[in-house]
């Protein structure tokens, strides 16, 4: 009986070991064929503080101002960066006409081969002493990353709801991970 017992275990073993094997290949099969599609997927970049801050500094190939008739309506391309200050990342033709529905004034979609368009946006209503409020200055772009820097002139503003937006196209820039303002960091989503 205890011979009975022992060969049942034994076969037991046998059988867990076949399938933990059967299963180790599965999984190696799977992993390969991961593996493979990944020429066919876009890859994450890392890309450290250190190099963006260490990028050389580009200008902007044109900027564009507007005020923003409809800022409610921008909802899904806003991302803000603060109370009063928000960011947007122009990538494609169709953002870009959702947010001249708004500001007609920014004219016919710009060529987005070469690079995205970054809209830095002022919240902070009717500036009392006339100026615009948001300047655009550079950004440092590394491997299609970007650091995009900001000026924000500051005073009274009357709150009304009124919002500026100035935006800027960089060469070769995908994405901006970094805003500075007036020296002040911010890390959109």
């Amino acid at each position: 009986m205890q011979s009975e017992q022992c060969n049942q275990l034994q076969y037991a073993s046998l059988a867990a070991a076949r399938l933990t094997w059967a299963g180790a290949l599965l999984t190696g099969l799977v992993g390969l064929a991961a593996l493979s599609s990944c020429g066919t997927r876009s890859r994450t970049r890392v890309v450290s503080v250190h190099t963006l801050e260490t990028a050389a500094p580009v200008e902007p190939t044109a900027t564009r101002r507007a005020v923003l008739a409809c800022a409610a309506e921008l909802s899904n391309l806003y991302r803000p960066l603060n109370s009063r200050l928000g960011l947007f990342q122009i990538q494609n033709a169709a953002e870009w006409n959702t947010l001249q529905h708004c500001a007609p004034e920014l004219g016919r979609c710009p060529d987005l081969s070469g690079g995205i368009v970054v809209g830095v946006v002022s919240r902070a209503g009717l500036p009392l002493n006339g100026t615009w409020p948001i300047h655009v200055q550079a950004a440092r772009v590394h491997e299609g990353a970007g650091f995009v820097i900001a000026h924000f002139d500051g005073g009274s503003f009357l709150p009304d709801g009124t919002t500026y937006v100035e935006t800027a196209q960089f060469n070769n820039l995908r994405a901006v991970l970094m805003v500075e303002v007036n020296g002040v960091r911010f890390y959109p989503d």
